[in-house]
């Protein structure tokens, strides 16, 4: 059986963590993109070490990190029909570099997707918790 997409990144997740010496226990996905036509471009994997972004471009997904040391802020704010997601982080240079994500409320089959919301509307995401 072949394995699920949910599978297959937590997979480069473990492996990108165990080369570079990064401790992940937790990984929670979400989706987001960065319009509302494209919201299903990007999965997000919120993880202690940080957050890795998988972009997808036809069948392949470019996968980058954001270390958790770097990140200033996480902010959801609710829209009508979405949520908007904000992530401050400083970046190799020093600057301030901030990206902004619509998420949706619901994504049909995958659950995680909605978990993963409701632990970032409740605070609960293990990141969120991290002393700056």
């Amino acid at each position: 059986m072949a394995a699920s997409l949910k599978e297959r990144l937590e997979t480069e997740v473990r492996t990108y963590s165990e080369n570079h010496n990064l401790t992940v226990q937790t990984i929670d996905f979400l989706y987001a993109g960065p319009h509302m036509r494209g919201r299903h471009t990007l999965i997000l994997a919120f993880t202690e070490a940080g957050i890795f972004t998988f972009v997808f471009k036809l069948s392949d997904a470019e996968m980058h990190f954001l270390d958790a040391k770097t990140i200033q802020q996480i902010a959801l704010v609710k829209k009508k029909l979405v949520y908007r997601l904000h992530i401050r982080a400083i970046t190799e240079e020093g600057e301030l570099e901030e990206g902004k994500y619509l998420v949706s409320k619901c994504v049909f089959g995958r659950k995680w997707h909605k978990e993963t919301l409701q632990k970032l509307i409740d605070k609960n995401i293990q990141l969120l918790s991290t002393e700056k």
